[in-house]
């Protein structure tokens, strides 16, 4: 059984709606809104081919809604079977005279049994006269059981829009949550996500990707609008690939031109969890080729980078930045390193927890680097241009560095296994 709904309300802008479903138990659910003066247009087009399909949910929900220059287009193709995209609603709005460009979503769909479930676009109430609304691109295909739900993306006020490339090709991969939003009189943000391996973003972050503040298998870029569109933020840079099996991740923007650059992940059953919190924070992780590690990295602040590398497998730590103009570079090389690995003797004097890498204050600048295996490490800045560091190159080593107020500088390295060391200024 195919149904087919159209519900159609004018203005002057040009309103145009096509929905086609073939073969069996197809259901499209359309309603497209346009009030008021001025022009442009809503369009949509939703192809379903095969059995079990379904673009709307049971509440039938596809709506557009536009408002004078405002213009909505949604592309819909569904091909194979058991097919969803909506489930509780897909929703598209765009509003008053100066965000003439709207929201336009296309989303393709084949194979079997993939699920995208509820879409939302927001452009709202102004801005910029020419300012781009929110395009989303979502294709997942030649695969089974692959799952993406509660993507929104918000535009409000002066920003330009939000862009979102989301593709899945793996089996059983899932996607929890995808949130965008712009304001204030910043840049639109930018998210390119390829997943194509399998079973990844199912489980849960635990560990230091836990205690990043990410969470598990949500992707977000701004936060919900509680100033009216006045703050700042937007212009955040995110591009996440995944060809592994059964890693797990999170990443979250707050704020305004903060970038995490290309997070790219190879390897199984590893954790990434990535925050950024402020403007201007830079973070680099290095692709991820092994197995089991479990990484996360946070920023605070503004104006911070911190660099990671981690080769191997097993490897547990978070670098975690809050303040201003703070730099980390860590790179560990091994298995088996850092947090699972518990401190003892001198190392523990400080009351440092393995695994964590912490810089509090302002200019404050660490440089680290690990090869071996089964080393515990931790260093804590708190104050203002103190520098770290050091190095480890054999197996069970253990080093702790704390420094406290301002233009401390520490230096060590550990050769061989078993060294055990502690540094506090």
């Amino acid at each position: 059984m195919n149904i087919v709904k159209i519900a159609l309300a004018g203005g002057t802008a040009l309103t145009l709606s096509m929905t086609m479903a073939t073969a069996d138990d197809n259901n499209a659910y359309l309603k497209q809104v346009q009030t008021g003066s001025g022009t442009g247009t809503n369009s949509a087009l939703i192809t379903q081919s095969g059995s079990g399909n379904d673009a709307g949910s049971a509440s039938k929900n596809v709506t557009q809604s536009a408002s004078s220059n405002s213009s909505n287009t949604i592309d819909i193709l569904q091909s194979g079977n058991n097919n969803d995209i909506g489930l509780n609603g897909f929703s598209q709005l765009a509003q008053y005279a100066s965000s003439p460009f709207g929201n336009s979503a296309t989303i393709t769909q084949s194979s079997n049994n993939n699920v995208v479930g509820k879409v939302d676009q927001k452009n709202r109430f102004g801005g910029a006269v020419g300012a781009t609304g929110n395009t989303l691109t979502i294709l997942q295909a030649t695969g089974d059981d692959n799952v993406i739900n509660e993507v929104l993306q918000d535009k409000h006020k002066g920003g330009s829009g939000n862009i979102a490339d989301i593709t899945m090709t793996g089996t059983s991969n899932t996607i929890a949550s995808v949130m965008q939003a712009v304001t204030g009189g910043i840049a639109g943000n930018t998210m390119n996500v390829t997943i194509s391996g399998n079973n990844n973003g199912r489980g849960v972050l635990s560990g230091s990707a836990a205690a990043s503040g990410a969470t598990t298998s949500t992707l977000k870029q701004g936060f919900a609008d509680v100033n009216n569109g006045n703050a700042d933020k937007g212009d955040n840079a995110l591009t996440l690939v995944i060809s592994g099996a059964g890693n797990q991740f999170g990443v979250t923007q707050q704020g305004y031109s903060n970038t995490v650059g290309t997070l790219d992940i190879s390897g199984a059953n590893n954790q990434l969890g990535a925050y950024q919190d402020g403007s201007l924070n830079v973070m680099t992780v290095a692709a991820i080729t092994g197995d089991d590690n479990n990484i996360g990295v946070k920023q605070v602040g503004t104006s911070n980078t911190a660099g990671v590398t981690v080769t191997g497998n097993a490897n547990a730590f978070l670098v975690s930045q809050n303040g201003v103009a703070n730099d980390a570079s860590v790179t560990v090389n091994g298995n088996n390193n850092g947090e699972g690995n518990a401190f003892s003797g001198f190392a523990a004097s400080l009351g440092l927890s393995s695994g964590l890498f912490e810089q509090l204050g302002d200019d404050n600048g660490l440089t680290f680097n690990a090869m071996g295996n089964m080393n515990a490490f931790a260093t804590r800045q708190d104050g203002s241009d103190n520098s770290i560091s050091g190095s480890q190159n054999g197996n069970s080593n253990q080093v702790a560095v704390l420094q406290v107020g301002s233009a401390n500088l520490a230096s060590f390295s550990q050769s061989g296994n078993g060294n055990n060391a502690a540094i506090s200024q």
